[in-house]
């Protein structure tokens, strides 16, 4: 009796200890495929502007122009814009990266948030920014920027030679809908320092990397990589 007793303790024993291994297994596997937010956005960022470039290739003439592209100082990509439904106006997190200094590369990409967006479609979809001139990306490496007419412009679609641009040009693509110029006044470029500092584990200081080159997560690569893509024809 007593030793069936001990079999039958032995036995459980067992089972309770392959479970308990079965259960870390899994959710340890399971964590694997969890996305962290600085992933989510980064991959989303990443996609929106897939989707813009092989837009502009397949339709240029509604798209950004690719001269514009080709004179842009810093790219800053927000792939979800949201509305902050206790204040009533809209917010969203993207990556921003800049030319490099003497270089055809890009900077490495930092976290940026626009804040303040009266108008949005509720329904969703991103943005596109585009800093034109050196003193708009000083401006924006080194402070937060409060978009205005006398600094912002509607970006133009197809055409720009007829269009005066400003330190920014804005562009929304609307979930469902096509590209469009769109008026940024009175809204906030921020820098997202804890994204970014989440992204790289350490504290960057956005103007730095003008002089200070990181090596870029890997999570981070492909915004680099596509805005190569996107400016491989600019002289």
């Amino acid at each position: 009796m007593n030793n069936k007793v001990k079999v039958i303790a032995v036995n459980f024993a067992l089972i309770i200890l392959f479970a308990t291994i079965g259960s870390i297994s899994y959710a340890q596997t399971e964590g694997f495929n969890v996305k962290t937010p600085i992933q989510k956005i980064s991959d989303a960022t990443s996609d929106f502007l897939k989707n813009i470039i092989e837009n502009s290739n397949e339709s240029p003439n509604k798209s950004i122009p690719q001269d514009l592209v080709c004179k842009a100082e810093c790219f800053l990509v927000i792939p979800e814009v949201e509305i902050i439904q206790s204040r009533g106006d809209f917010t969203g997190t993207g990556l921003m990266s800049c030319s490099a200094p003497n270089s055809d590369k890009f900077t490495e990409p930092l976290f940026y948030q626009i804040n303040n967006l009266e108008i949005f479609e509720e329904g969703g979809g991103g943005l596109v920014v585009l800093v034109m001139d050196k003193q708009g990306m000083k401006a924006v490496l080194e402070n937060d920027v409060h978009i205005d007419s006398d600094n912002s412009s509607v970006g133009p679609i197809g055409d720009s030679s007829e269009k005066d641009t400003k330190s920014f040009t804005a562009y929304a693509k609307p979930k469902n809908q096509d590209l469009e110029g769109y008026n940024l006044s009175g809204s906030l470029i921020t820098y997202s320092s804890r994204d970014t500092f989440n992204a790289y584990q350490g504290t960057i200081v956005p103007i730095e990397i003008l002089i200070s080159p990181q090596d870029v997560p890997p999570a981070l690569r492909d915004f680099g990589s596509l805005l190569v893509e996107w400016t491989k024809s600019c002289k």
